[in-house]
């Protein structure tokens, strides 16, 4: 049977990584917070986070990189709760967006992905290096391909960043599945041309309901059935 994709590419920071569940735990245990405080924290430092790296898209200097950003989304949370750490803990709370977990049903998702025979590519807002030490999680040969937003020089949801497939491997948006977790990547994909399945674990509403997702479902198990 012909595949219908030539190439199947995945946001990680929400499409297979659980941000706030590993956020929670670290923010937990590095600043002795209770759970919902914790988790507070993490809501925080993660929306300051990707809004820095939106305002690095149109302020004309150049992409800031993803640890900064990260760095700068962790002094706001900081500050918003009143703590105060040094400089290494500053740098074990960053460095513990290396050690995020996989969703429950990820790796699993990505073995039967692969035994289909299909290429598979991170395309992602993390820095390259951040990005090729997350793919390792997943075992040897989950993928085929890491695409970082380092390479593009912007962050999604600009088109730069959706186009680094065409730009990198030639395969068009035509002939690629993308797997998206949160609504502002559903936006970037669908506009650049690509088909886009949203794990939509929060039961969430499109950001915009003319750029929706074309499938969708409540996890990654999802995408199995398209393929």
């Amino acid at each position: 049977m012909t595949q219908p994709y030539k190439l199947v590419t995945f946001d990680v920071f929400s499409a297979l990584l659980d941000i706030q569940s590993s956020l929670t735990a670290i923010v937990q245990q590095t600043l002795g917070m209770r759970k919902d405080k914790a988790a507070a924290f993490s809501r925080t430092w993660r929306q300051v986070q990707m809004s820095r790296a939106a305002a690095s898209n149109s302020l004309g200097k150049g992409r800031m990189p993803f640890k900064d950003c990260t760095a700068i989304g962790l002094d706001y949370a900081l500050g918003k709760s009143g703590k105060k750490v040094d400089a290494a803990t500053k740098r074990k709370l960053v460095a513990g967006w290396g050690t995020l977990t996989p969703w429950p049903e990820a790796p699993a998702v990505m073995q039967a992905i692969k035994k289909k025979g299909y290429a598979t590519a991170i395309l992602s807002n993390g820095d390259q290096d951040q990005l090729d030490s997350v793919a390792g999680v997943f075992g040897p040969g989950a993928f085929d391909h890491v695409l970082s937003s380092e390479t593009a020089g912007f962050y999604k949801p600009h088109p730069s960043v959706y186009e680094l497939p065409t730009r990198v491997l030639g395969i068009g948006s035509k002939d690629i599945l993308h797997v998206a977790g949160g609504a502002g990547d559903v936006v970037g994909a669908i506009a650049y041309g690509m088909t886009c399945y949203w794990s939509n674990r929060t039961g969430d509403l499109p950001m915009d309901p003319a750029l929706g997702p074309t499938f969708q479902g409540k996890d990654l198990k999802g995408v199995l059935k398209l393929l």
